[in-house]
């Protein structure tokens, strides 16, 4: 183990520091090791866990992007302690079984790079999908639209084979569901409120409304430009 110091603890400490991070955690005042330094530590420890399989599926589908000479950006990033801490206490989901501890987000161009990319990855990618959300297809009820895959880490390597299995999502969405989503989240942080999980006032909870009536524009439009084309058009 010394060998991947992000791998010290075993599955049943990675499950009971799940457990405790929904509460409240003791700080130790005599001068120990505390029970918030011990269970964070841990946490932190498993989360690191997943950033060599996340990296790899990030350069993965960074390839398949550039093959197929799609247009976007690619970004990936671990999940905040904050985040992983608020889904453990909202949702029935185990620390060890979280699917977003390692997360990558395709933006593309258009509608038809998302289509290609996601028939790329369904037919050759180094890596098993273990299920996809069709949030694009089925949006969520608040309007929020992106196809989202987790995919079952397959180590290349031998020495990648204590990360087998380690769960990874990727989001791909259009670079104007890029901004739906990200209009969402400013609003809310420009008014001190959660809207991207739906705790909000009443006004805030009117802003998302309008989000939610506004998104279905976003599914079909081929790019930007289209969009603004389009838009144009209809004002004439």
């Amino acid at each position: 183990m010394a060998q991947y110091p992000e791998l010290t603890f075993g599955m049943q400490a990675v499950r009971k520091a799940g457990e405790q991070l929904k509460g409240k955690l003791l700080v130790g005042a005599d001068g120990g090791i505390s029970e918030a330094h011990m269970v964070f530590t841990i946490a932190n420890s498993w989360r690191d866990s997943h950033f060599l399989p996340m990296r790899s599926i990030f350069l993965s589908t960074t390839y398949k992007l550039r093959k197929l000479k799609i247009g976007g950006d690619m970004a990936a990033r671990p999940k905040r302690m904050a985040s992983i801490r608020r889904k453990l206490r909202e949702s029935s989901t185990k620390l060890d079984q979280m699917q977003d501890l390692g997360g990558c987000r395709a933006i593309l161009d258009d509608i038809a790079g998302v289509h290609a990319l996601l028939d790329q990855i369904r037919h050759d990618f180094p890596h098993g999908i273990r299920k996809e959300w069709p949030y694009i297809d089925q949006p969520k009820l608040d309007g929020y639209r992106s196809h989202h895959v987790v995919f079952h880490f397959n180590p290349r390597q031998r020495a990648q084979d204590i990360y087998e299995g380690r769960r990874i999502e990727l989001q791909v969405r259009t670079r104007l569901q890029h901004s739906w989503a990200t209009a969402v989240e400013a609003v809310g942080l420009f008014n001190g409120e959660d809207l991207k999980h739906h705790h909000g006032s009443p006004t805030g909870c009117a802003c998302l409304n309008s989000f939610r009536r506004s998104s279905h524009m976003w599914k079909g439009v081929r790019s930007p430009k289209a969009f603004l084309n389009d838009s144009s058009a209809s004002r004439r």
